[in-house]
């Protein structure tokens, strides 16, 4: 995916009608199938998106984009999503710069609602990377704010330079909390919690949830209560994941997060890594044994841990700790 450096134009604008001939298409074009999809407002003054039937070319994405300026919603956005799953990259480029244009220009509710789809879509599937650094390559470091602050699923490794740049603008800080939180506690959240700690020493953090999150997340280990342990016979053709067991735990911290390969800690003796959380283990499948024990209260995690499994018995019904990589040393220094 290519990446411009130069601020998209306002939709709808004569700058606009200029980009959108580089993708081959003529405004009057546009403009009347948008009028045809607005034949179906109600009296309300909605429409609704699902009726529609526009296909997933780039005249199709050109009307989703301009039904979304004045009828702002995921709907719309979710059709406008199947265009660039189906589009060449020239229309996945012009598809992203139009979120930016969205991010940057606005109305407020536009802004909004392109905040939303990109944490809900972009940022989750595999080309996140590519999509988070085009949007910050032609967006001014002044205005990320609608970019970080739905970060959090973004690979680390591709929004690194982005936090770092916006902890230096204090007014891009609340944003950067939320990104960060986000990184910690988003279903698909990505994060270096020791980079991440960093940064939180490096931001005013005014809002007290967001400051407590994170103050959680940089400096305590994910609290667990385990139940019984599954220790899997290797020599099943079924088990692909030699060298780890399975273990049911209940959360114990005040807020759930999750960040893969934490440090599995008992006593201060670290015994694998968490590398699944719910774990889809079918037991009638798999040769395997269990270590009972009494399930805790709550709701029951099924965790893979990469370690030895003869560790397994001495885990069960206890409490244990899952510390991010690196960051229990980080702290100890």
């Amino acid at each position: 995916m290519s990446e411009p450096t130069s601020p998209p134009p306002p939709i709808g604008t004569p700058g606009w009608d200029r980009e959108l001939a580089g993708i081959g298409l003529d405004r009057p074009d546009v403009d009347a199938e948008v009028d045809v999809a607005l034949e179906s407002v109600d009296l309300h003054g909605q429409f609704d998106a699902h009726a529609l039937d526009l296909g997933e070319d780039a005249e199709s994405a050109a009307v989703w984009v301009l039904l979304h300026q004045g009828s702002p919603s995921y709907g719309i956005l979710m059709y406008l999503r199947m265009c660039w799953s189906n589009g060449d990259h020239v229309l996945q480029d012009w598809i992203v710069r139009q979120f930016a244009a969205m991010l940057l220009h606005g109305p407020g509710p536009v802004a909004e609602s392109a905040e939303y789809g990109l944490w809900v879509d972009y940022f989750e599937m595999p080309e996140a990377s590519q999509v988070f650094a085009a949007l910050a390559s032609q967006m001014p470091r002044s205005q990320w704010e609608g970019l970080i602050s739905g970060a959090g699923p973004v690979p680390w490794d591709a929004k690194r330079r982005v936090f770092r740049e916006a902890a230096e603008v204090p007014a891009l800080h609340p944003a950067l909390a939320r990104g960060l939180v986000g990184s910690f506690y988003d279903v698909y959240g990505q994060v270096d919690a020791v980079e991440a700690a960093a940064l939180v020493d490096r931001i005013t953090v005014a809002d007290e949830d967001l400051r407590e999150a994170l103050a959680e997340a940089t400096t305590q280990p994910l609290r667990l209560r385990t139940g019984s342990a599954v220790i899997v016979d290797e020599s099943d053709p079924g088990w692909s994941h030699q060298g780890s067991f399975l273990l049911r735990a209940v959360v114990r911290s005040p807020r759930i997060r999750w960040v893969g390969r934490s440090e599995l800690v008992a006593d201060g003796r670290v015994y694998g890594r968490l590398v699944h959380w719910d774990f889809p283990f079918d037991a009638s499948r798999i040769a395997h044994r269990t270590v009972a024990a009494p399930e805790p209260e709550g709701r029951i995690v099924l965790f893979r841990v990469e370690g030895a499994a003869e560790h397994a018995e001495s885990l069960v019904n206890r409490d244990v700790e899952a510390w991010p990589p690196g960051l229990r040393e980080h702290l100890g220094r």
